[in-house]
């Protein structure tokens, strides 16, 4: 079971505080959120959809680096540094729905709210072990692992588990931004997808993907770190 997120620890007078004071903003496949530079003067909650961060590469890429998805919110560092945007964002799914804040109304909600306080301490925690382990996963583990985890996290995000299973979805990314955010090759990510269809974790037509075999995916993704 995928862990609880920001939006979704909160109780119903918390949710109820936070949509009096956003804005609901609606997002097709491929429209700009925000950019890497902008001013940081909104806080996001996704509602629905999925929305991809990426970092400009020297080619001139727009690299995946994380995605964020239902309950997240992004964008909440502005609140204490008021740094410009450290990344782009970009919708990844259709429709893709947001609750938007401006800093100074979401700030004013967490002095005014120390269980919204709490849940948002919570919610910067989890991003911080989340980077920590992928630091780690990019020191120590090879490929094999980095990809499996990738395809793993991609399943529970956007996939439909079946009556018999398996775990159904149309990868809303690309081969390279699957490489990009497992940080590796895409020639490496070809050569894992093969191996997993061949020994059958997965089979895949176009952007339609289906899991196989979940627990043999999740028992490559740690066997070779132990993470």
């Amino acid at each position: 079971m995928a862990e609880a997120r920001f939006f979704d620890r909160l109780n119903a007078a918390e949710r109820a505080r936070i949509e009096s004071c956003a804005t609901r903003r609606s997002y097709a496949r491929g429209d700009t959120v925000f950019l890497h530079g902008d001013p940081a003067g909104d806080v996001f909650v996704v509602v629905s959809g999925q929305i991809k961060l990426t970092l400009g590469a020297r080619d001139g890429r727009e690299v995946l680096i994380e995605i964020r998805g239902e309950g997240e919110i992004i964008g909440e560092m502005a609140l204490i540094d008021q740094a410009p945007r450290s990344a782009s964002g970009f919708a990844l799914t259709t429709p893709t729905d947001v609750l938007v804040l401006s800093t100074r109304d979401f700030g004013r909600l967490i002095d005014e709210d120390l269980g919204l306080t709490r849940r948002l301490l919570d919610e910067m925690v989890r991003k911080l072990r989340e980077t920590t382990f992928h630091q780690l996963e990019f020191g120590l583990d090879g490929v094999r692992g980095r990809v499996a985890r990738r395809i793993d996290e991609l399943a529970a995000r956007v996939g439909r588990v079946g009556d018999d299973g398996t775990i159904a979805f149309r990868s809303p990314i690309t081969q390279q931004e699957l490489a990009d955010w497992a940080g590796v090759s895409r020639q490496a990510v070809v050569k894992e997808l093969s191996r997993l269809r061949a020994v059958g974790v997965i089979s895949t037509r176009g952007s339609r993907w289906v899991i196989e075999d979940p627990c043999r995916l999740r028992a490559r993704a740690s066997e070779l770190s132990g993470l």
